[in-house]
């Protein structure tokens, strides 16, 4: 059962509880129908909080994906652009290497060096073969863009290949990689807030509910159509991690 039926079969055991009218009184404050109605406002509004951040990292990632998937074609112009420039064949020999390392491939049986410690390779040891994280390839961007920087004798008039702009495009992309950072954080945030709303503890929606199915068996009777009633209303906890 998904947290929205969860939510849903609340709101269910509120207006069953609604429907006793005055004789449905508990003597405990949170199966009140007030407390009820307020912890259900809150689990509602949980739900959307975290389909608000779910949205809010889609569009972090897609427009990340969007960004890195534009560099093979601007790392293509700038490598063009050198070999007009006429640039030292040992400096266009690193301009390819970078450019492998930032499309994701190699040549032959490169060895690749072992990854710096700001990256976020899952190995140092393994010597990544393709470094294809988004973070490794924003660094490794930069460090082309730096590259070109230290090329007197690299020229053009396009203003995205100006090496000023190739380090704009580096700062951009280490951004979008903290922006995709910072809206994962804050996804995980808001269901870590709804779990806690919903399960953990003994005022959480899932053991509110169970405390008052108890209280209408004690009131009403076992076998009372009430409780009858309330049986039709489940929840299930799901496994958190």
């Amino acid at each position: 059962m998904s947290h929205a039926k969860n939510v849903e079969s609340y709101s269910r055991l509120v207006d069953i509880c609604t429907g006793y009218g005055g004789t449905y009184n508990p003597g405990r404050q949170t199966l009140q129908l007030k407390a009820m109605r307020a912890l259900l406002k809150e689990a509602q509004s949980s739900l959307q909080h975290v389909s608000l951040k779910r949205n809010a990292l889609s569009i972090a990632t897609d427009d990340r994906e969007q960004e890195f998937k534009a560099l093979h074609q601007l790392v293509s112009r700038i490598i063009g652009t050198m070999k007009a420039s006429q640039v030292p064949s040992g400096r266009l020999a690193h301009a390819y290497y970078y450019s492998r390392l930032i499309n994701g491939y190699r040549e032959g049986k490169e060895r690749l060096p072992v990854p710096s410690e700001d990256s976020e390779d899952e190995s140092l040891t393994a010597r990544s073969v393709n470094q294809m994280s988004f973070v490794a390839r924003a660094h490794n961007f930069l460090r082309f863009a730096q590259l070109v920087m230290e090329l007197p004798s690299y020229q053009t008039h396009s203003n995205d290949l100006q090496p000023s702009a190739l380090l704009e495009k580096a700062e951009e992309l280490k951004g979008l990689n903290e922006n995709w950072s910072k809206a994962k954080v804050a996804l995980s945030n808001a269901r870590i807030h709804r779990n806690k709303v919903l399960y953990q503890g003994v005022d959480a929606v899932l053991s509110n509910a169970t405390a008052v199915k108890s209280y209408v068996r004690v009131e009403f009777g076992n076998r009372s159509q009430e409780s009858v009633q309330l049986k039709e209303v489940s929840f299930t906890k799901p496994r958190i991690r």
